[in-house]
């Protein structure tokens, strides 16, 4: 019974703390989480980009040497 006991008082205390911890931490606005979003997104696109030409370009010249 006090084995129940102890895994019951630890449980508490780990929510206790939990909650103590989240409560410290701060949320972006909607608005901030917005721009990182679009920066993200922007950002992909350009290296997708980017990787699309060196891929393109790379394959030529292998074309070119294999034929």
């Amino acid at each position: 019974m006090d084995r129940i006991k102890d895994y019951f008082n630890q449980g508490v205390t780990f929510v206790k703390e939990a909650w103590t911890e989240l409560s410290k931490v701060h949320f972006s606005s909607p608005r901030d989480t917005l721009r990182a979003t679009v920066v993200v997104v922007v950002v992909t696109l350009l290296m997708a980009a980017w990787l699309g030409v060196i891929d393109f370009f790379a394959t030529r010249i292998v074309r070119e040497f294999l034929s």
